[in-house]
């Protein structure tokens, strides 16, 4: 019988076959682990990078939707220089990503819907755009590119990142509407919206038709309200008051005049709580609204709108004033406008509020899906619904 004994391998020679293996093991997990880490940090670079470019873009749609566009002299090219510049100054600004790019890339279009085809349409220009397209980069041509890491298993030391974003703003809606915890940001006020004649100033007569007063200009970098003109006409609002008409009310939008809801919608904007009893949105696609109405702003409510001066904020306008109950009237309210307070004038029972026409862009607006497909180009001038589109 033959017995076959098996070969001796010395220990050395069985370290020298394994030490390859290892080695080869060390760079495959190396590199997966590279891979890993470098996809999350290109996928932490896009969110950082998409979120301050959503910014920059909603900047310069906000300046779209601006205060100069209800003046007689507007200049739609100049603007749009402008909110390229805004742009500009958003992305280096940012506190989020550092600074996007060297070179931002902007383009503003207009965008329309063909009422043959129902397709939207959009063309690249500086007249009157709607829309505003940014371009954040960063890459290696401006010199901020992601960092990777592994370089030695990857070969590779940076990459570039791109986003683009699309912000636009219309103005062709048919009413307001919370979004998420965004309140709409109005006042529960409403303004009397035409008088046949000029003993009771009006917000057709005094601003749409150019016959108010103009002493007072709005500061958007200082924040603050000057004392001379900047072609906006005034108006002077009215509570009540001795051998004075009324043109302004307080309306019950959801508070029941309860005092510290009053406040707070003065402060925060209509809620949807406030609005429950019109089915959570205020719209006037079904006519006229009448509303219980409240001439008193000497209480905490008119307090805490004086505390409001520069702000903007949608308002109502009425047109007549109709019997109520509870010794209170109501006022059929007609449509939305925006108004900006310039100055507070008076105490107690003989308060005047002075106001200008101003422009509000909001998430809140309504669209009016229906004129939009038919190509309604007629909107609402002191209201837009601001978005990203893209």
């Amino acid at each position: 019988m033959f017995v076959r004994h098996g070969q001796f391998v010395p220990a050395a020679a069985r370290r020298g076959s394994v030490m390859p293996a290892i080695a080869i093991a060390f760079l495959v997990c190396g590199a997966l682990l590279a891979l890993v880490l470098n996809q999350y940090w290109l996928s932490g670079a896009q969110e950082e990078l998409l979120t301050a470019t959503q910014a920059a873009a909603l900047a310069g749609a906000r300046e779209l939707a601006c205060d100069d566009r209800l003046k007689e002299d507007f200049d739609a090219r100049h603007n749009a220089d402008h909110v390229r510049q805004v742009i500009e100054d958003q992305s280096f600004a940012n506190q989020v990503a550092g600074p996007l790019t060297a070179k931002l890339e902007v383009h503003l279009a207009r965008v329309t819907v063909d009422p043959e085809t129902g397709q939207q349409e959009s063309e690249e220009s500086d007249d009157d755009p709607n829309a505003v397209l940014v371009i954040g980069h960063r890459d290696r041509s401006t010199s901020n590119p992601v960092a990777l890491v592994g370089s030695v298993f990857t070969g590779r030391t940076a990459a570039d990142v791109t986003v683009n974003v699309e912000a636009s703003v219309s103005n062709v809606i048919d009413g307001v509407r919370p979004v998420g915890a965004g309140d709409v940001p109005a006042w529960p006020i409403a303004i009397l919206e035409a008088s046949p004649d000029d003993r009771i100033p009006s917000w057709v007569n005094q601003i749409e038709m150019h016959q108010g007063t103009d002493r007072y200009r709005w500061d958007a970098e200082k924040h603050e309200v000057v004392e001379e003109p900047d072609g906006l006409p005034e108006m002077t609002l009215t509570p009540q008051g001795e051998n004075v008409a009324t043109n302004v009310y307080l309306v019950n939008i959801g508070t029941g005049f309860d005092t510290d809801q009053l406040v707070q919608q003065m402060r925060d904007g209509w809620s949807t709580s406030n609005l429950e009893d019109l089915n959570g949105e205020f719209t006037f696609a079904e006519g006229p609204v009448d509303l219980e109405a409240d001439s008193d702003f000497d209480n905490d409510a008119g307090d805490e709108l004086q505390r409001q001066i520069g702000q903007a904020r949608i308002v109502l306008l009425y047109s007549k004033v109709l019997p109520g109950q509870d010794g209170l009237p109501m006022v059929q309210t007609t449509r939305f406008v925006a108004a900006r307070l310039m100055a507070v004038m008076g105490e107690g029972k003989n308060l005047q509020f002075i106001v200008q026409p101003a422009v509000v862009a909001t998430r809140t607006a309504m669209l009016d899906e229906e004129a939009l497909q038919q190509g309604d180009s007629q909107g609402n001038p002191y209201i837009y619904k601001i978005s990203i589109t893209q």
